[in-house]
């Protein structure tokens, strides 16, 4: 097992290059890779492995002695660690006058990032020459069992013991042991660990009002060459290595060395330090001055205030004005006055951060924005002089697939732009691209005048712009540098929302793709009956089977297309004219260029006529 120590002074070296040895012979066909900080040298290094051969350890690991700069790179560090296939890093945490700041920030970020198990480890004043008891609580977390996995090992392969500890919370003496003994004995089969094995596994249960007091009793209670405890980040670490057990425990010539480990991160979580890697080194990523701008900026514009309704207000009557007007040019000044795209860049900056007082913020300024929007857009529908539904309310009633890329192109140029101060000038094409208000007005219009169909097409794309705009502008903040703790709690609600837009994105994506697969065969199929109907007309005895829609090129209110029929002979450009006739009929189209394609059944040759209007 590749074990590899992390050195953060000359004072502390013996020690930590000791503990490492003795963690990494724990294991057969070990290794050892040993990272020494600017004050040290590798000859230093190697002085203190040699007299650890000299005291009568014969055995030593593989060994490999690599130096740190400076200004430590981190991700450099995370590299060599993946390169050599380490499974256990260990840090020091002793707080000597003569460490490096830089190193012991560097102890704690790998603590927190590296992909194996991690021990953060502060020295006791004992200096170390073999291992024979080890103190280990264990609540059954996947910590705990690693540290029983860990100083069982240790304590077999020097013939020593651990002691498994239970501390038990509000249960009297007697029930409480008893109880604690239950969880422990569950908590070592579970870690697997063979309590048959008395020679080197002991178990003990303290009953006690706090944890801190549990552990100090047992600690104080016996001799322990180390005492293991199971964390997960290096805020844990901190209180369980500085705080006031430890320093109790710490004191005097014979004082225990007390570690902090923390398990393996998940293969999830590995994959997202290489893509953050991966994206550091090939996307320019934002500074810390341009990360905070960038924060204060979504902060305080995604709030819902007096102006923020005031233009929602404005940009929803706007919209609705244009679209009763089927006035395209006042809908999109109408976008540009809308104030929503803020709240939704805010939520995808909440969910990179893990920040949820943000998420709630532009939450509440989304919600209350749409409604605000809805309102008004129905009173409007209600006032409007309209008996049916214009082009420019209809065609925001068929959402299809392609109205997702368009959402999360803006998403991700919206994001971009904002977080980049010298592009700030394109945002108002982003805005006018995303089209957040204008499909909340037509959803007012549309149940004022009973379109239920138009209402709910126009509802789904705007739900369908929230979901694409959030996720991919918490995709570009990602990839431009922002990042959040990625522990705790923060991280819980992160990640249930993560997953709930995505199940959003899957539950859309059915609606949206048979719209447009509908949308693609209808039009195909009515062009074709279009054909057939003129066709008959002038007398050709033309079948179903005989023709084909070979292209429809559509481009505003423009159309080509082209067919293929089977016939005896070419038919006459009138039939071209009929059919391009028939489809200007559609309120959508103006013009049309009608192309068919006439294979003759007698010559096997192909002719063209061609209509234009």
């Amino acid at each position: 097992m590749p074990v590899a120590t992390l050195i953060t002074s000359s004072a502390e070296a013996e020690g930590l290059i000791r503990w490492s040895m003795l963690f990494a012979l724990a294991y057969e066909k070990a290794r050892l890779v040993v990272f020494y900080p600017p004050s040290m040298t590798e000859e230093v290094v190697q002085g203190h492995i040699d007299l650890w051969k000299t005291e009568g350890h014969d055995v030593v690991p593989e060994l490999q002695i690599l130096p740190i700069d400076a200004s430590p790179d981190r991700d450099a560090v995370l590299e060599q660690i993946d390169k050599n296939g380490i499974s256990l890093l260990m840090v020091g945490q002793n707080r000597s006058d003569d460490s490096d700041p830089e190193i012991r920030r560097l102890c704690r970020e790998l603590f927190d990032l590296a992909p194996c198990n991690a021990v953060a480890i502060r020295l006791g004043a004992r200096r170390l020459e073999e291992c024979d008891a080890v103190l280990i609580p264990s609540s059954g977390g996947p910590h705990s069992k690693v540290a029983l996995r860990l100083g069982s090992r240790v304590a077999k392969r020097f013939k020593g013991k651990i002691t498994a500890l239970f501390i038990e919370l509000g249960i009297g003496d007697e029930d409480g042991k008893a109880v604690g003994m239950r969880i422990l004995n569950r908590v070592l089969d579970d870690a697997g660990i063979d309590r048959l094995e008395k020679e080197h596994v002991a178990q003990e249960v303290v009953v006690a009002d706090k944890v801190l007091e549990g552990l100090r009793e047992a600690a104080s209670a016996g001799s322990y060459d180390l005492i293991l405890i199971g964390a997960s980040n290096s805020t844990t670490v901190k209180r369980k290595l500085f705080g006031s057990v430890p320093d109790g425990l710490l004191e005097g010539e014979e004082a225990s060395t007390i570690a902090v480990i923390r398990k393996q991160r998940s293969m999830h979580h590995r994959l997202k330090q290489r893509l953050e890697r991966f994206m550091t080194l090939r996307i320019p990523q934002l500074t810390r001055e341009e990360r905070i701008e960038l924060f204060e900026k979504l902060q305080t514009n995604s709030r819902w205030s007096f102006d923020f309704l005031a233009l929602m207000a404005l940009a929803t009557g706007i919209a609705s004005l244009g679209l009763i007007q089927d006035s395209a040019a006042v809908v999109i000044g109408a976008m540009l006055v809308a104030p929503l795209m803020t709240p939704l860049l805010g939520s995808g900056l909440a969910l990179v951060q893990g920040n949820l007082p943000l998420m709630r913020t532009c939450l509440r300024a989304i919600v209350l924005g749409f409604l605000a929007a809805l309102a008004i857009g129905t009173l409007m529908g209600f006032l409007a002089p309209l008996s049916t539904l214009t082009s420019e309310l209809a065609s925001r009633g068929g959402p299809n697939l392609l109205d997702f890329g368009v959402a999360a192109l803006s998403g991700i140029a919206a994001s971009y732009c904002i977080a980049r101060p010298g592009l700030s000038s394109a945002l108002a094409g982003v805005a006018i691209a995303a089209a957040l208000v204008p499909p909340i007005a037509t959803v007012g219009i549309s149940l004022a005048l009973q379109e239920w169909s138009n209402a709910s097409g126009a509802a789904l794309l705007f739900a369908t712009n929230v979901v694409a705009i959030i996720l991919a502008s918490a995709l570009n903040f990602f990839a431009n540098g922002v990042r959040g703790q990625g522990t705790g709690n923060g991280s819980l609600w992160v990640r249930r929302t993560v997953i709930c837009l995505f199940i959003s994105v899957s539950i859309l994506i059915v609606p949206l793709t048979s719209v447009l697969i509908s949308k693609k065969s209808s039009s195909r199929e009515d062009l074709k009956s279009a054909l057939i109907a003129n066709l008959q007309e002038a007398g050709f005895p033309t079948t179903e089977d005989d023709v084909t829609v070979e292209k429809v090129d559509r481009e505003g209110k423009w159309i080509h297309v082209v067919y293929r029929i089977i016939a005896d002979e070419m038919p006459d450009l009138e039939v071209a004219n009929k059919t391009a006739r028939s489809i200007e009929k559609q309120p959508d189209i103006s013009e049309a260029d009608i192309e068919i394609v006439t294979d003759l059944r007698i010559s096997s040759s192909s002719t063209k006529t061609k209509a234009a209007n």
